[in-house]
């Protein structure tokens, strides 16, 4: 293997032997970003926190980009505003002045394991307690009711009263998913949360969703971030979605339907805000079998299609 080392450059002003932070989040897109929640959090916590950049990975090492084609603009007569990915990690402080990392950027498609062992170096160098692993999956879910989090972790007295929602499947691997295993053999402590976004609204921004990642991580980790600019997005957006669903029969009969099994996945279990309690947990065999659809669909190569769902036929979700 080459030198993890080589594939980041730490910023000439940081000190990795004087800075600490006591979490490290990973907001690496895997197979989707649904509702865009990464991607929210990401410019949240960047645009309300104190932060500065402490490294930039090596893209060119690490993307295959006639699999992940940056954006360029052909303006008339010739070619303007190149924007290629980028790799970051940006040390951070909550609302308390607790200090954490935060790594943002694409999913790798080469070199995972090189790309793992420099993460761990990271890990090492800046005396990262914690890992948390942030993502968003599209789920039957309805978009009346709070955000359901999946929790996994590297060892299962950090996410105490967990109920899983499978017992197990096998899944085509992410790096992510690699990532806390890894992390995990090396004897560091490794949370994944992830957010159960409605399925019609997965391509669309859903700030519930980074909401309740939110206050999960808040839960998993002790760090506040405040939440207030998202507030007001999410009560916008929610207004926008019932207006639309309103105007269609079929998607008020699809919100019913899906109202009508979180319910009963629910009803002898109290709900307490948008992200869901550990006790909280979905674990009804309509939604299992929605997980495993999804996991089933991604192990088949079809990463640009959704599994089957009870969505009514000509309706694509709100437009939001």
């Amino acid at each position: 293997m080459l030198d993890p080392a080589s594939l980041y450059q730490i910023e000439p002003r940081v000190d990795p032997r004087t800075m600490r932070a006591r979490t490290l989040v990973v907001t690496l897109t895997s197979f989707m970003d649904a509702g865009r929640a990464q991607g929210q959090f990401d410019h949240h916590v960047l645009t309300t926190l104190p932060h500065q950049r402490v490294a930039e990975f090596d893209l060119d090492q690490l993307v295959d980009y006639r699999g992940q084609r940056p954006p360029i603009t052909f303006d008339a007569d010739h070619f303007v505003d190149y924007e290629p990915g980028r790799m970051l990690l940006h040390h951070l402080l909550d609302e308390q002045g607790a200090p954490w990392l935060l790594l943002s950027g694409p999913e790798p498609d080469l070199q995972w394991e090189r790309l793992a062992r420099s993460i761990a170096q990271l890990v090492e160098q800046f005396d990262v307690q914690t890992v948390v692993l942030l993502s968003a999956i599209p789920m039957a879910a309805p978009h009346t009711r709070p955000v359901s989090v999946t929790r996994h972790a590297s060892d299962p007295s950090l996410i105490p009263g967990n109920v899983p929602m499978f017992p197990r499947v096998q899944m085509s691997a992410s790096f992510p998913s690699m990532l806390e295993l890894r992390l995990a053999e090396l004897g560091h402590k490794v949370v994944g949360l992830t957010a159960h976004v409605p399925h019609y609204l997965a391509q669309a921004e859903y700030p519930d969703a980074t909401i309740a990642l939110i206050r999960a991580l808040s839960e998993t980790t002790g760090h506040i971030i405040p939440t207030t600019a998202l507030a007001v997005t999410a009560e916008q957006t929610q207004a926008q979605v019932a207006d639309e669903v309103q105007g269609s029969d079929e998607a008020q009969q699809l919100v019913q339907a899906l109202e009508e099994q979180y319910d009963q996945v629910h009803q002898h279990r109290p709900r307490r805000g948008l992200a869901a309690q550990p006790e909280d947990l979905p674990d009804g065999d309509a939604l299992a079998r929605e997980a495993e659809a999804f996991l089933r669909a991604h192990n088949a190569g079809d990463e640009g299609e959704q599994p089957d769902r009870d969505q009514p036929e000509g309706w694509d979700g709100p437009g939001v």
